[in-house]
């Protein structure tokens, strides 16, 4: 009974020590990988890759991978992990930066199958938020030197260092570790272990993120989230993704860029095109860099800056705006605004047609914009100082022109033609203008500003001074023909003769009555300002003649042929209303009737002639204008009621005489002065 109990006893023992000792007996190890990613920060999920099925490697590695046959990523035969793999939906939209940001997969080796290999996946256990928010997944392959492929039991991952409990002999076993992808690059070779024990080996694996997040200034912007839409990034020729690889946009000139890595040499492009009513500083930014990464916060410098130009009030047309250059030639895009300014984009872009509109050119202020303008052909300088800033520079004060319209002048009315416009300056000088078959002045203004000019126009008539108005960029003249005189006054002084020839039963016998006359009038002349009516002037005129006048005597009786028996001299003071008509210049003709008297100069004559007789005199005149203050003047005028005494008897030895009417005809030429 005893003999049979210890058998019992015995099986026992056997049953329970033996899987004791045959797990005692296998081996076991632990491998540290030290995750040492070259910037950023450390994984936040870990798949580690065997070629060997374990207790903790499960999961086939071809489980991992999106779905994409017959997509674009099985043409070029990427393996990109599934977003499930670090606990994201299939919808959220990762930055892809053409592909360079994808969490891609490299297999090992060219005959292995994804199928084929084995894998164990778990997160930082440090990481408080689980959420999905800028997720870093490292696929690592962990391999034996020498021996099988390993098996694993555990896995852990803290803080970028990962724990792996394999089933090796560390002692006899070298440990190696690469990146297989994921969102670092892959490696091209796998990494030793630096020290160890028998049971455990620590192994340092230098990362190389596929993108890292950088800090991104503009200068001179503010960025908004409104503003994201219209954000165009590229980063080494590839475009970025303005909602995956932007971070929030908080009002200010940072954002964050999740930059793709560069190989030898990096660049990032940003254009934010202006969009209507905007005043934009920049437009297009850019910065390069030789190494992997921009060393810590990366300022681009503009590559297309903006700014405005206010032109000087007054001179200058609204709506236009000068050319103008940067410092190298690069010429710049001009946008007339509403208040008057030019907005410039420089250098211009925006031109499909243009093959040179890719190129981005750096200009950073200070830099030189040369403005210059046309008609007449003028430059000048001024050096911007920062992105958007306001110049406000133009030529110098001497050498301002500005334009004028004639196209509603009437400038060739007879008798009221328009020559020349003069302007007058306040020292006394003055610029002379010749307005005659042109329809437009350019005109030389130093100084000018918003103040009137002063000028006087020249031609026929005489012009009081007027006001021009200064208003974008041209001097408005007004209407001209309103500073004309309505008023002048002329001196006529002419010479000449005529005859008198009496009717009313005059005596046959009586001889030729021929006198000398001069005449002498101050008129005063008015002329319509309207050009429609100026070509007709009316004058009232206040004057007479000198000259001379006869009569025939008693002694004459008798003779066939009578003659005078005296000339006296001889008065008349006229009052004479006239019209004048130019025709064609300088011809212009006047009619006119003048009533007034005529006497003898010397008392004593008024035995002879009569004291007074009310006269009537009627005038056509032909002028020829010489100048516009004198005109040659040839003029032919009537004498009505006059009377000459002729004695026809001798009652005793007293002569009867008798008043017989005649009518004077007078030509006179001579010159009228207009003052």
């Amino acid at each position: 009974m005893i003999q049979q109990l210890w058998v019992v006893i015995t099986a026992l023992l056997v049953a329970l020590l033996i899987p004791s000792l045959a797990h005692a007996a296998k081996p076991y190890g632990v491998v540290t990988v030290d995750l040492r990613p070259e910037i950023g920060e450390v994984p936040t999920h870990l798949c580690v890759v065997s070629q060997g099925q374990g207790p903790r490697t499960r999961q086939r590695l071809s489980e991992l991978f999106l779905p994409h046959a017959g997509t674009e990523l099985a043409q070029v035969n990427d393996l990109v992990l599934d977003p499930a793999t670090w606990g994201s939906g299939s919808d959220e939209r990762p930055c892809e930066a053409g592909g360079a940001c994808l969490p891609r997969v490299e297999l090992p080796q060219a005959n292995v199958l994804a199928d084929d290999l084995w894998v164990a996946c778990t997160s930082d256990s440090l990481v408080a938020d689980r959420s999905t928010r800028d997720p870093r997944v490292l696929v690592m392959m962990l391999e034996h030197l020498e021996g099988s492929p390993p098996l694993l039991e555990s896995l852990k991952l803290t803080g970028g260092v990962a724990t792996i409990g394999v089933q090796a002999d560390l002692s006899r076993i070298v440990v190696t570790a690469r990146s297989l992808g994921g969102h670092y690059d892959a490696h091209t070779r796998a990494f030793r272990a630096e020290e160890g024990s028998d049971h455990s080996e620590l192994v340092a694996l230098p990362l190389a993120p596929r993108c890292h997040g950088v800090e991104v200034e503009l200068p001179g912007v503010r960025l908004r989230e409104s503003d994201r839409a219209r954000l165009q990034l590229r980063a080494h020729g590839v475009d970025l993704d303005v909602h995956t690889c932007i971070g929030p946009l908080q009002g200010s000139a940072r954002m964050h860029v999740e930059l793709p890595r560069a190989e030898g040499f990096g660049r990032l492009e940003v254009e934010l095109p202006p969009i209507a009513g905007e005043t934009p500083t920049a437009t297009r930014f850019a910065a390069s860099w030789d190494t992997a990464w921009p060393e810590g916060e990366l300022r681009l410098d503009p590559h297309q800056l903006a700014f405005i130009w206010a032109p000087p009030a007054c001179v200058w047309a609204i709506g236009t705006c000068p050319t103008a250059t940067l410092e190298g030639g690069l010429s710049c895009e001009a946008t007339p605004l509403a208040d008057g300014t030019c907005q410039y984009l420089c250098p211009a872009g925006g031109d499909p047609n243009d093959a040179h509109d890719d190129e981005w050119v750096d200009v950073s202020p200070p830099v030189a914009v040369s403005f210059q303008k046309t008609d007449p052909d003028q430059r000048w300088n001024e050096i911007l100082q920062r992105p958007g800033q306001v110049l406000s520079s133009y030529v110098d004060g001497d050498h301002i022109y500005l334009g004028a319209a004639l196209d509603g002048w009437s400038r060739d009315v007879p008798g009221s033609r328009i020559s020349h416009v003069e302007l007058l300056e306040n020292d006394g000088s003055s610029r002379r203008y010749a307005v005659a078959d042109v329809d437009a002045l350019r005109i030389l203004a130093p100084g000018a500003s918003c103040d009137p000019l002063r000028y006087r126009l020249v031609g026929d008539r005489r012009y009081q001074e007027g006001a021009a108005e200064i208003r974008d960029g041209a001097v408005d003249f007004g209407k001209v023909h309103e500073t004309a005189r309505l008023l002048t006054f002329n001196v006529t002084l002419a010479q000449g003769g005529g005859i008198a020839i009496m009717y009313a039963d005059a005596p046959d016998e009586l001889g030729r009555q021929v006198y000398f006359t001069a005449l002498g009038q101050l008129a005063a002349n008015f002329r319509p300002r309207d050009p429609r009516y100026a070509r007709v002037a009316y004058e009232l005129r206040l004057g007479g003649t000198l000259g001379q006048w006869g009569y025939f005597g008693p002694g004459s009786i008798g003779e066939p042929k009578r003659q005078l028996a005296a000339k006296l001299a001889w008065a008349r003071l006229l009052f004479e209303p006239a019209v004048i008509v130019d025709v064609i210049p300088p011809l212009s003709f006047s009619l006119g009737v003048g009533v007034g008297g005529s006497w003898p100069i010397n008392n004593g004559d008024v035995t002879n002639t009569g004291r007074f007789n009310w006269i009537i005199s009627p005038s056509l005149d032909a002028r020829v204008a010489l100048r516009r203050w004198v005109s040659l003047v040839v003029q032919g005028r009537v004498m009505l009621r006059e009377q000459t005494s002729v004695a026809v008897d001798i009652a005793g030895s007293d002569p009867v005489f008798g008043l017989f009417s005649n009518a004077s005809l007078i030509g006179l030429y001579g010159l009228q002065f207009s003052f």
